[in-house]
């Protein structure tokens, strides 16, 4: 069997045994991939400090399945990014947990044409990472609303208004910048919740 090696984001990990995992991770293309990782809860010295944590940026080597449809096997990882500063604060984790969610739920095993999602998650990583200065307020209620409005707009399920220009035109590290559109963005997040619950409860085929 060929041997693969990929940079991924892990989307979701589950316990498959005593001392087995099953990780879904998202590979740069946007594509969600599964291993299976053997021995993962027993062995400190190959997975240990949390490698293996939803949010974090890993390298892994892997063993190819033998069908479509079937299950990697996970040989090696290695931490890229892990984010840490996202995990200092719960409303912080929360928000990142959320996007997390709604990637999982709608990512595709062989897409290959869905970089755009890593990205993003990539960029809302990176800003809930940073810590807070004083000339960059960062306010999780227009990221949230942000995020939504982008990552809706790319699946395809939002039709373009006029309020969300400055939303999908502002990159996420400059969320700092659309403070001003907080009311805005209150005002349209819960029925943005509401359009990405229908979308992913359908997509995820519930």
């Amino acid at each position: 069997m060929s041997e693969g090696v990929g940079v991924f984001f892990i989307l979701k990990k589950s316990k498959f045994s005593e001392s087995d995992l099953i990780l879904q991770a998202l590979s740069g293309e946007g594509e969600k991939v599964s291993f299976f990782v053997k021995g993962a809860l027993r062995s400190k010295k190959r997975f240990g400090g949390g490698v293996l944590e939803p949010t974090h940026l890993i390298e892994i080597v892997y063993q190819k399945a033998r069908q479509d449809g079937g299950l990697n096997l996970l040989k090696e990882a290695r931490l890229v990014e892990a984010f840490e500063g996202l995990r200092l604060d719960y409303d912080r984790l929360e928000l990142a947990l959320f996007a997390l969610d709604c990637v999982s739920r709608v990512s595709l095993e062989g897409d290959q044409d869905s970089r755009v999602v890593f990205q993003l998650l990539g960029h809302l990583f990176r800003v809930l990472d940073a810590p807070p200065t004083p000339d960059s307020v960062l306010d999780l209620i227009v990221l949230r609303a942000q995020f939504m409005v982008k990552f809706l707009y790319q699946q395809g399920v939002l039709t373009p208004e006029s309020w969300m220009e400055p939303f999908l035109k502002t990159s996420l590290h400059e969320s700092s910048s659309l403070v001003s559109l907080k009311t805005s963005a209150l005002e349209r997040i819960q029925a943005l919740e509401k359009v990405a619950a229908h979308y992913i409860h359908h997509a995820d085929g519930v």
